[in-house]
């Protein structure tokens, strides 16, 4: 027997795709920052453009990468199925940091780059244009959670301002109050 659509859960796909336009950006810059790993983040140029890409040379580095722009991802996927981050961390704060995470991680393994020993001397490999896009990736990534979180907190202030003006009008329910003088 089929599940009746009402009861199917969507797919992680199609979850990033119902966000906001500002959250999936910042899927994307998610997914930038680990698409990157499959590109050369450092060669060599003595040896004919030699180069290594980011998840040839993995580590704890790299793992916390992949770790960091995967909690992103599920956060957006877990935000655009109804449920937010409790009270008092917000889900725009959260990808900022998760962004400006990545990009001291990427600017660790732009300090750190492997070497290479040619004819019996150490060589130290150049960076390789992958890094340089995983470093965009990390920054669409800090600047998409910044722009949710100022979303939020306008949000946050409409709803505010709303609440304010209906505590302030009297309502047509109650009668009015009248003032009595006192002796």
């Amino acid at each position: 027997m089929a599940a009746s659509r009402s009861t199917e859960h969507p797919g992680p796909l199609r979850v990033l795709l119902s966000l906001g336009r500002f959250e999936q950006l910042a899927a994307l810059g998610a997914v930038i920052c680990v698409a990157s790993l499959a590109l050369p983040w450092y060669r060599l140029g003595l040896a004919g453009g030699l180069g290594r890409s980011g998840a040839s040379s993995f580590g704890f580095a790299v793992a916390a990468l992949i770790i960091t722009a995967a909690s992103a991802l599920a956060l957006l996927i877990r935000v655009g199925s109804g449920r937010r981050p409790p009270l008092p961390l917000h889900e725009g704060t959260l990808l900022a940091v998760a962004g400006a995470w990545s990009a001291v991680i990427i600017g660790y393994l732009m300090i750190d780059r492997p070497t290479a020993t040619i004819a019996d001397f150490p060589t130290a490999f150049s960076l390789g244009y992958g890094i340089f896009v995983a470093m965009g990736g990390a920054i669409v990534l800090v600047l998409a959670g910044l722009r949710v979180r100022g979303d939020e907190v306008t949000s946050k202030a409409a709803t505010r301002q709303v609440t304010e003006e209906e505590a302030r009008s009297p309502t047509s329910s109650s009668p009015p109050r009248s003032r009595r003088s006192r002796p």
